[in-house]
Formats: C-alpha cells, structure tokens, sequence
C-alpha cells in the first residue's frame, strides 16, 4: 500500500510544499509489513524487494547517452516500478478491487 494513499486516506495533506505535518500516532499506526526471516517465502519476498528497490535506485542514477537510450531507461524504471507494485500488493494481501481503489481508478 502506498504511503500516500495512506497518509490522504487519513487526512494527512500532502499537497504542501513543504514536508506534511505526521504526529506519532499517524506513524504508529502505518500499516508497516513485518517480515518473518525464518520463513522461506517471506525471506524471498524481501530479498526479492530489496533486488527490485536497488535496481531502481540504480537506474534513477545512470545518465543516458542519446534519446534511445533514455527511452530505454524509462520504460526499465516503469517496469521496475511495476513489479515492485505488484511485490506490495502481493505482500498486503491486496484484493483486485483494493488495488483499484490505492491506484486510484
């Protein structure tokens, strides 16, 4: 789930320019997804996010050469972006119609 939605879900207004005002309880009560390491599947789910979250780390940082190739990058960050979508949204458990509500359609 994305913090965003989180945060304007509970009327928490993002739309400053500025950082949001977030008290403790907001933070205390995020919905945060605890990894169980002694469990094979959750163990590869994390190792699987943190591949996915380096990978787009990495790419935000490579600088391209010619037009092509900055396409190239694009359509690598959309996909990343994508499956690490897809990894949350498996991880919380999220219904069909729960992503459409958190994506916004």
């Amino acid at each position: 789930m994305p913090v965003s939605f989180y945060l304007k879900s509970n009327n928490i207004n993002l739309d400053r320019a500025s950082f949001p005002k977030i008290n403790t309880k907001t933070l205390n009560d995020l919905p945060i997804c605890p990894i169980n390491f002694s469990d094979p599947a959750e163990k590869a789910a994390h190792d699987r996010m943190v591949s996915l979250v380096e990978r787009m780390l990495s790419l935000h940082k490579r600088s391209a050469r010619t037009p092509q190739e900055k396409e190239m990058i694009q359509r690598e960050i959309e996909s990343t972006d994508r499956a690490i979508d897809a990894l949350v949204n498996q991880l919380y458990g999220l219904t069909e119609g729960e992503i459409k509500i958190v994506e916004g359609g």
